[in-house]
């Protein structure tokens, strides 16, 4: 991955093998607005979560769309758009359906609370496809991102967070391609 700086303010980030095409193998990012989390997925593959700049007092009503844009160091991966997220974690979780290509955990980040949904995607005729979602309480450690999938008997399930009687619930929902 190569980082080109810019007195613009702006930046390109491009695949090292194809720096002229900036189109298909890269992105634009504007430094004045925007800034990027990078995330290690593996060891050969990251991910780049490029997010609006956050504004002073801002609790999701002071920006017209908060969508993020999650680009790929491996380049057979499609973006993934998000909508209704200030920031992402994510875990590859390997080959749950047989297709020969991992599937992906994504939690989106928001202003507030330890209450989020976590979501799994799967690589469908070049495009992310959300497989299975529900809640996630991620304040605790007992299942980070990465231990949110699970084998079962019959394949496997994704572990999702609930609140009954006050008391925090995990839950197996079975995972179906």
């Amino acid at each position: 991955m190569l980082l080109i700086a810019c007195n613009n303010n702006k930046q390109t980030v491009n695949n090292a093998a194809n720096t002229a095409d900036t189109t298909k193998n890269g992105f634009t990012v504007d430094y004045g607005k925007q800034e990027v989390d990078t995330v290690v997925l593996s060891t050969t593959d990251s991910a780049f979560v490029v997010k609006n700049k956050a504004i002073k007092d801002d609790m999701g009503d002071k920006q017209k769309d908060y969508t993020i844009q999650v680009y790929f160091t491996n380049l057979s991966w499609p973006k993934l758009s998000f909508k209704n997220a200030i920031g992402a974690d994510l875990a590859l979780t390997g080959d749950l359906d047989g297709d020969h290509l991992p599937e992906l955990l994504f939690r989106p980040e928001w202003f507030s609370s330890c209450w989020s949904t976590v979501n799994l995607f799967s690589l469908k005729n070049h495009t992310w496809k959300m497989i299975k979602n529900g809640s996630m309480y991620f304040c605790s450690d007992q299942y980070p991102l990465s231990k949110r999938v699970v084998k079962t008997d019959t394949g496997y399930g994704l572990l999702t967070d609930s609140l009954t009687d006050d008391k925090f619930i995990t839950l197996k929902k079975t995972i179906k391609f």
